[in-house]
């Protein structure tokens, strides 16, 4: 990878991450943070990788995200210099779904080891 598209990438995180910050649509306010960014080689295509507070509504979340794009993508035209706006498009962030994942195997696993202690 590029250290351009390294560096679009850490400005778009940083941006969008201030955006997402300010909307005030009550299914995305103070739920949603921005993990990660990945940007197509030629810089038109951007996904936003996000997470969300356990238990939250996932599908809402993401509605909120997505109609909400248009008014993210214009703050990232106004604050950067590319020749193209990238298109943005939100994805939950795969990696923190799998850390509860493990995070809840582990816990099950130490209760089973704490049963057979106690037997």
């Amino acid at each position: 990878m590029s250290e351009r598209i390294r560096k679009v990438e850490s400005r778009l995180k940083e941006i969008v991450g201030e955006e997402v910050a300010s909307l005030s649509d009550p299914r995305i306010k103070g739920l949603v943070t921005v993990t990660n960014v990945r940007v197509s080689p030629d810089l038109r295509q951007a996904t936003i990788y996000y997470s969300l507070l356990s238990g939250e509504n996932i599908e809402g979340a993401r509605e909120g995200l997505q109609s909400s794009a248009g008014r993210i993508q214009a703050a990232v035209a106004a604050q950067t210099r590319l020749k193209h706006t990238p298109r943005l498009r939100f994805e939950q962030d795969p990696v923190v779904e799998n850390v509860s994942r493990v995070e809840a195997a582990l816990r099950k696993l130490k209760g089973m080891r704490e049963d057979a202690v106690d037997e």
